[in-house]
């Protein structure tokens, strides 16, 4: 009792320093912020916001708004701009994320009519992407990213286009259109190679295992994890260490590996998450390890982590979290019988799905929702599905046959190319045959020369002889 009790002291005198310390900076701002005018008093402004963005979260955002209406008052574009970001970057740490794309928005605003590359607003086009992809607006956080990528190549910053490399792969993944993932992650890590970034390579390779696991190749994943982990160690990354034991984690659940080792690795993530506050790894983690407690019978506890981590998502607008807990827990009532509550998570999970123009899920459960409709007797809503799933098929189909096209025109150029190429290696044959003889023309010549030279000497050598005699 008395040790608790110590750590309990020890801990309310941890906070109450740094309460102090935290109070002590603050009011440094304030006095230094008196004496100041113009850009300076705004860049104060910005620090007294990121000063109070832990203690309290009004006061750093009523600091961050004086800030943008003073700098307005400069009539500084690029100050403008840069207070809009800051406070977004505010609203990010807090994961609110609607609040703090609109902030990024009205900063790239002020910046839109300068053509000219620059720092800044490749920075802010950062952010933005990154936003729109937790949110899960794909086509926004592409064209964002595409964007980004024509500021970062203007500039010459190689890291930068690598690191938005990564996040089209990322968005790419979630769509499900792994091959172009896999050349975006195989782009960015090129880059990092050449920049001889040990640790950004690891990243790249702990990203690549996903889509090893998507294509059910579990060795080329647990090999390419098992690399990087002591890499991630070695730099005391604990932000990517999370990642890697989630991914490891669900390489062994997912190809049935080793569910022990499954549970060991994804609630060392959850743990990490949890201890770095990174809400949104913690609700991948809550996610991957409710599904092994599900393969493992342990279905009541698989449901708690499901409606935790929708509950999280809610909270954040983390879209790709509320998407897969609405799938989970609308394919498990489906499974067990409870058809009403299926429906509701798989119809929100739907209708969110098709809000964000994110098919993949839409697919997914249509054929589960389909069947409650059946069991509950709603003919009418069955068939609108059935309706459009069939149109789905249709559109496939059509997608297929325009890629068969596709590919009988690509293996009509590649047999022709084949021809040429087959033309040119005849070509080559006959001039290097010709080659041969021309050589072999000239070896014949040089070796009667030297022949007759030969000859001649020892001609001239007799003779001589001979006059002495």
């Amino acid at each position: 009792m008395k040790l608790w009790l110590n750590i309990l002291v020890f801990f309310c005198l941890t906070i109450g320093v740094y309460a102090q310390d935290e109070m002590r900076v603050i009011d440094s701002l304030e006095n230094v912020m008196a004496k100041q005018e113009g850009k300076e008093r705004v860049e104060t402004m910005l620090e007294l916001s990121r000063a109070f963005v832990d203690f309290s979260f009004d006061d750093c955002i009523s600091w961050g708004e004086r800030a943008i209406m003073e700098s307005k008052n400069l009539q500084d574009d690029e100050l403008v701009a840069k207070a809009y970001w800051k406070i977004g970057l505010r609203y990010l740490h807090h994961y609110e994320f609607d609040f703090a794309h609109e902030q990024f928005v009205a900063a790239l605003n002020v910046l839109d009519n300068r053509k000219e590359a620059s720092e800044q607003l490749m920075d802010i086009m950062n952010y933005k992407g990154y936003v729109e992809l937790y949110m899960g607006e794909i086509d926004s956080a592409l064209a964002t990213y595409r964007k980004t990528l024509i500021v970062s190549e203007a500039l010459g910053d190689e890291a930068n286009c690598a690191d938005v490399y990564n996040g089209m792969a990322y968005l790419y993944f979630q769509q499900g259109i792994f091959d172009k993932a896999m050349n975006s992650f195989k782009e960015a890590r090129q880059i990092y190679e050449r920049l001889q970034d040990t640790l950004s390579v690891a990243q790249c390779d702990n990203n690549i295992s996903n889509i090893y696991v998507e294509r059910q190749q579990f060795d080329k994943a647990l090999l390419l994890l098992q690399n990087v982990i002591p890499v991630f160690e070695q730099f005391n990354d604990e932000a990517s260490l999370v990642h890697a034991y989630q991914n490891i984690g669900t390489v062994y659940a997912t190809g049935h590996i080793d569910m022990d080792s499954a549970l060991v690795y994804l609630k060392k993530s959850t743990l990490l998450a949890e201890k770095l506050g990174d809400r949104i790894t913690l609700i991948e983690g809550e996610l991957e390890l409710g599904n092994v407690l599900k393969y493992l019978g342990k279905e009541k506890d698989a449901i708690n982590l499901y409606q935790s981590a929708l509950h999280s998502s809610q909270t954040i607008g983390f879209t790709k979290g509320m998407l897969e807990a609405y799938k989970n827990l609308g394919i498990h009532y489906n499974e067990i019988g409870d058809f009403t509550t299926s429906a509701i998570y798989l119809r929100r999970c739907m209708e969110l799905s098709s809000d964000k123009g994110n098919q993949l899920y839409v697919n997914t459960v249509r054929p589960y929702l389909i069947a409650d409709y059946a069991r509950l007797g709603q003919l009418m809503e069955m068939k609108k599905e059935l309706g459009l799933m069939l149109d789905n098929y249709d559109g496939i189909i059509n997608e297929n046959n325009a890629l068969d096209e596709e590919l009988t025109e690509m293996r009509y150029h590649t047999e022709g190319l084949l021809k040429q190429h087959e033309s040119q290696n005849a070509q080559i044959q006959a001039l290097q045959s010709q080659r041969d003889h021309y050589r072999l023309a000239f070896f014949g010549l040089l070796a009667i020369a030297l022949f007759v030279l030969v000859l001649f000497v020892a001609y001239k050598i007799v003779r001589k002889k001979r006059a002495k005699v």
